[in-house]
Parts: C-alpha cells; sequence; structure tokens
C-alpha cells in the first residue's frame, strides 16, 4: 500500500532573486500567499571593516548591525521588493499564519533576552508588535483566534486575539519545540534533558509513546497528525508515524532506510512535504520527500540544491524553497 518511488521527475526552476542581496542577507521565514504573491522575513547583518593589523588579532571580533527585513515577490519570486524594516532587531524562523497573518518572533538586539511576537497583515502589509516577552520563545503556532506559545520556563501561554489580551497559562513540565492544534486539540513535540517526545497540550503534559524519537509534526487530515523522527531501533532510518486523535491510536505508515535526518513537514490539502538527509562534512544533504494522497504513497527526488533548504513553503501543489545566495528554488509537485 505504501509505496516509495525515488528520483520522480517534477518541473523545477533555480530562480535567481532580482532585489535581494545575495551576501549578508539571511531568511528565516517564509509564507506564499499564492503561487505568485508571497513574503520572506529575515535579517542583514552588517559587518564593522577591521584593518589589516586589527585581524592580525584573533581576538578581535568586528561589531556588527542586524536589520530585521520583510520582502514581497508578486511574480513568483523573480523579483522582489523590501518593503519593512528596522534596525537592531533579528527575525527567528519561529512563526504561524492565522487569517491572512503572520506572527512571528523578532528579537530586540539592543537588549538580551528581550523579545516580541510580531503580527504582519498581509492584506495591509501593516506590522505591529503583538505581544513582549522577556523569555527565549521556542514555538508558536494557533488554534483558531488563540495564538500559543511557549519557552523553556515551563509553561504554554495563550493570546486571545480577540479578546487582544493574554489568558491563562499551561503549567508543562518541558518546553514545546514545535505544535499544532487539530480538532481544538493541541499537541506539541517537547524537549527534556535527555530526549524528544510527542505529548498533548492538557492541565497536564502527557507524553505519547511512539516509536520514534519525533523532530517534527505536521496535519495528515481532518483527524490524524503525522509525525516524522528517527526509528528508535535504527538511527539511520526515518519513520513517518500516523497519530488519529480521536482513537488516540498510532502507526507507522512509511519508513525511510539509510536517512538520519527529517525536518520542515509542512502539509495542504494537495500535498505532504519533508525533507530526509545525513550529514555530509559540514552539512546535511537532503532530498525531498511527498505524497499527494494524504500519506498513502510517498514519493521522493533528489534536489537541485540540496544543503540549503530552510525557509520554505508549500503552496497549493508548488514548493518554494530559499536556497542562500539570492536564489530561490520552485518546485511543481506531481
Amino acid at each position: 500500500m505504501f509505496l516509495l518511488l525515488f528520483g520522480c521527475k517534477n518541473e523545477v526552476d533555480m530562480i535567481k532573486c532580482k532585489g535581494i542581496p545575495d551576501v549578508n542577507q539571511a531568511f528565516s521565514y517564509m509564507y506564499f500567499k499564492t503561487e505568485n504573491e508571497g513574503y520572506l522575513f529575515g535579517t542583514y547583518t552588517e559587518y564593522e571593516e577591521l584593518s589589516e593589523k586589527e585581524l592580525e588579532n584573533p581576538n578581535n571580533i568586528p561589531k556588527s548591525t542586524d536589520e530585521a527585513n520583510i520582502y514581497k515577490t508578486t511574480d513568483g519570486g523573480k523579483n522582489w521588493e523590501k518593503i519593512n524594516s528596522i534596525l537592531n532587531y533579528k527575525y527567528f524562523d519561529i512563526a504561524t499564519v492565522f487569517n491572512n497573518a503572520v506572527y512571528i518572533l523578532r528579537s530586540d538586539e539592543r537588549e538580551d533576552f528581550k523579545f516580541n511576537i510580531e503580527h504582519f497583515d498581509v492584506e495591509t502589509e501593516e506590522v505591529k508588535n503583538l505581544l513582549n516577552t522577556k523569555p527565549v520563545v521556542s514555538a508558536i503556532w494557533n488554534n483558531e483566534n488563540k495564538i500559543f506559545f511557549t519557552n523553556n520556563r515551563g509553561s504554554i501561554k495563550l493570546y486571545s486575539l480577540d479578546k487582544n489580551q493574554g489568558l491563562d497559562s499551561i503549567g508543562i513540565e518541558n518546553y514545546a519545540l514545535q505544535g499544532l492544534s487539530i480538532n481544538n486539540k493541541s499537541y506539541a513535540i517537547f524537549s527534556s534533558s535527555e530526549t524528544s517526545y510527542f505529548g498533548s497540550v492538557d492541565k497536564e503534559n502527557k507524553e505519547i509513546k511512539l516509536p520514534i524519537i519525533p523532530s517534527c509534526i505536521t496535519k495528515q487530515d481532518d483527524n490524524n497528525i503525522l509525525i516524522a523522527g528517527e526509528t528508535k531501533t535504527d538511527d539511520n532510518e526515518i519513520s513517518l508515524v500516523s497519530y488519529n486523535v480521536n482513537t488516540k491510536q498510532s502507526k507507522t505508515i512509511k519508513k525511510f532506510k539509510g536517512y538520519s535526518i527529517v525536518d520542515y513537514l509542512q502539509s495542504n490539502d494537495k500535498a505532504i512535504i519533508g525533507f530526509i538527509g545525513n550529514i555530509k562534512g559540514f552539512f546535511v544533504e537532503y532530498d525531498l520527500i511527498y505524497s499527494l494522497d494524504k500519506g498513502n504513497t510517498w514519493k521522493i527526488r533528489t534536489l537541485d540544491e540540496s544543503n540549503y533548504v530552510r525557509p520554505s513553503c508549500l503552496i497549493d501543489n508548488i514548493l518554494y524553497i530559499y536556497s542562500g545566495g539570492a536564489r530561490m528554488q520552485k518546485i511543481i509537485i506531481k
């Protein structure tokens, strides 16, 4: 039932992006509203120039200035325009999208450990600060009109978008790495001092036993969560596990032998995608995995640029991957 095909032919374009600096500009998050209209959130870092004499001293570290930027494209990534910029701030890859707005973590580089969750309205392109938080935020997700955010201080906090105010916190033993909500219930991958595990977000944080060490999760369908991670009995195998939130039962639906890393699961009504890979030297070389039938069958393909797969965004059956150096892969999945 669970078929795996290797080397499938998909339409791939490597786009040279105009309007984006090809050096010193890193991006942490990508969101495409349509196939053509998309946004990149990232940080431009400018370094102080040192003289040759200063460079001879290895203890001389050049000072740097960060600039948090938002870029927009309306032609599928070919041309980009900077639409928002603020000095001394930095974007992170911790964000969620709800009701045509992006909620993303941004740090204030002028003060240690000061962060804010920013609200970016896609329709108006207005940026505003939703709330400030002092501890480091490790995950953000949404459940309809509520924003969940958490850090390593032992609680998950809720913010009501309807009431524009914070709600009661949920106490947890460990901190969440990634969360999602399905059928008005929330689940997350948690990290303890020893390992990572999948669990429910409730008054009590309960681990749900799985045959894997979970790395990432996404919605499989209206009743199931797809969880990917390293098989507990084989450190050279990645497994995909489907967890039904109604029956509270899980089953392994696919195994990928010869891989040790899995990242960045994403899904929508058209496709489910993810990246599996292995460490090669100083980098991780990834392949793309994807399903067009809600996880029943899976295909795998190599990437034109296998080292840089973040940030990425799945819109319908099109996958955009920012691959560094003002380059972007556009893959039509079929």
